[in-house]
């Protein structure tokens, strides 16, 4: 192998494992994310039935309303 050979094929090597390591990189940011919507996903549907407990019992008068005879 000539030594031009030998430094492309050095270079085409640093270069697939920098490539290597993004592609890891963005694979962990992905499934942190992936992780991440998941989590809010479950809590906006608890505070979505929460909200929805509040609204059903919405008939008793609010802590803040005044009385009828204000």
């Amino acid at each position: 192998m000539t030594p031009e050979e030998e430094s492309r094929l050095v270079r085409l090597e640093e270069l697939a494992a920098h490539q290597q390591a993004a592609i890891e990189d963005l694979s962990r940011q992905l499934t942190d994310a992936w992780k991440d919507r998941e989590k809010l996903r479950r809590e906006l549907a608890r505070l979505s039935d929460r909200f929805e407990e509040l609204e059903d019992g919405a008939d008793a008068p609010s802590a803040n309303q005044k009385p009828p005879h204000w």
